[in-house]
């Protein structure tokens, strides 16, 4: 682009617009004149030219996002981003999705921790992250609004997990068989609820011992295929199942698939039953088999490759039952008189 000074006096200006040479008169014969206009002109060219967002709303987003990120997601994890955008329409209102930055971003997530919790915060940031940079994908918008936003932190605490005394206390209360049986291969295997619940018998080596989470039945966490190795008391369970089954999944209650909510609400049931740690649930059966190992002296890395963790860094939540290395370490200072 440039500027220059017809014979009639006036000033033009000449640009290139979708690959052709192009002019529009200044309509000053004075430079300083013409140079006000050259910049204004300037301006809304750019603004012509800048990249422009798909208007939609929040409400509207949130049923497209969901509609196209379903497939290969399990039902919790759209549960919990629908659970987002509703806190985030509950905020915002229904609003035009460019309308959200950065600084709104940070003032919503510090409402969530005020009013609910960090841990909230930051499932919230997560999800929202997520589905925007797929929005940036898509055209919903020209740059992610969490980019730049710190991650709410949450406190590290140690996961609830049982003793061996409280498992036994556990067993011993429960009655049925399908469940006893459940809850013996999840702590000897590590296994979340729902990979146990959806796992078929194709998916069992039992002459090799081992089971592969392919991604078909169910999709993991990691999205990963896992082989998972079986100790013995897990591959008895899986050969006393085999001789009666009559199902392609492996465990079942009465013969019918487990929902997951009522496994859930069992097994609680059985944890009051053994008058035991009520803040015990499924999910700490996960975290039993990861404690138990890092006590006898499993490498974490090795207990975050059982666990089909994405880092070992998920899986330090564990290392602190392991004191002695940190004693033997210390001990190797030598001996001083001071």
């Amino acid at each position: 682009m440039y500027m220059s000074k017809h014979k009639s006096g006036v000033y033009y200006i000449y640009f290139s617009s979708n690959g052709r040479r192009r002019k529009i008169s200044t309509k000053a014969r004075v430079k300083s004149d013409a140079l006000k206009f050259l910049s204004t002109f300037r301006r809304e060219l750019e603004m012509r030219n800048e990249p422009k967002a798909i208007p939609i709303t929040i409400q509207k987003f949130s049923f497209e996002f969901r509609r196209q990120f379903e497939p290969g997601h399990s039902a919790k994890s759209m549960a919990d981003y629908v659970t987002t955008f509703r806190q985030l329409e509950k905020h915002f209102g229904n609003v035009e999705l460019t309308t959200l930055n950065k600084n709104s971003i940070s003032e919503y997530l510090v409402g969530r921790i005020q009013h609910t919790s960090v841990y909230a915060a930051r499932k919230d940031f997560i999800n929202l992250s997520a589905s925007f940079n797929w929005a940036v994908r898509n055209g919903y918008l020209l740059a992610n609004p969490c980019s730049g936003v710190a991650k709410p932190r949450v406190p590290e605490k140690l996961p609830n997990f049982f003793t061996v005394a409280e498992f036994e206390k556990l067993l011993n209360s429960i009655h049925s068989q399908d469940m006893k049986d459940l809850v013996t291969f999840a702590v000897n295997t590590g296994l979340r609820q729902m990979e146990l619940l959806t796992l078929e018998w194709r998916q069992v080596n039992l002459p090799s011992r081992i089971i592969v989470l392919d991604n078909h039945g169910h999709i993991t966490k990691g999205k990963k295929i896992r082989s998972v190795p079986l100790n013995e008391k897990a591959t008895s369970v899986l050969m006393s199942r085999k001789i009666r089954s009559t199902s392609d999944i492996v465990f079942t209650f009465d013969g019918q698939i487990g929902e997951q909510h009522l496994v859930s609400q069992k097994f609680k049931r059985c944890v009051k039953r053994a008058e035991i740690n009520p803040k015990l649930n499924f999910h700490s059966l996960r975290h039993t088999f990861a404690s138990w190992l890092v006590q006898r002296g499993v490498s974490i890395y090795q207990v975050s490759r059982l666990l089909g963790h994405s880092s070992v860094n998920i899986t330090a939540v564990y290392s602190h039952l392991q004191p002695d290395d940190l004693r033997e370490s210390v001990d190797k200072l030598p001996l001083t008189s001071v």
